[in-house]
């Protein structure tokens, strides 16, 4: 018993470690527009949306979408809101992504070490 609580305590942290540099790195992407420091964290397939446009998309293609965003929208500011861990493997991200143009609210989904769900919405507050 002592060495499943031993086991489990160590998966968690494992999490947390792994999902907080993530945290880390996607923060500080969408706080500059960082639109390669953003991507490389997407896999290689990734569902995505991006105001009107939703798509499953490769890696380079997303990365195409993105850069186009971050040229109409220059970004002044993000700030993560909420986030949460699902089954030890799971992450979901949400913030406010604040640009020249307006308030956009970032939904991300990271599966095990990976972004795989990207959506940028407006946010209709």
């Amino acid at each position: 018993m002592k060495a499943l609580v031993i086991f489990l305590i160590s998966v968690l942290s494992l999490s947390f470690t792994i999902f907080g540099d993530i945290n880390e790195d996607v923060t500080a992407a969408l706080k500059s527009g960082n639109t390669s420091g953003l991507v490389r964290l997407f896999s290689e397939k990734i569902s995505i949306k991006v105001l009107s446009q939703e798509d499953l998309l490769s890696k380079s293609q997303a990365q195409v979408l993105i850069e186009d965003f971050f040229i109409k929208h220059k970004v002044k500011g993000y700030q993560t809101s909420h986030t949460s861990i699902v089954n030890g493997d799971q992450q979901f991200i949400t913030g406010s992504l604040d640009t020249n143009t307006g308030k956009y609210r970032i939904s991300i989904l990271v599966r095990g070490s990976m972004i795989s769900q990207f959506r940028i919405e407006n946010d209709n507050n």
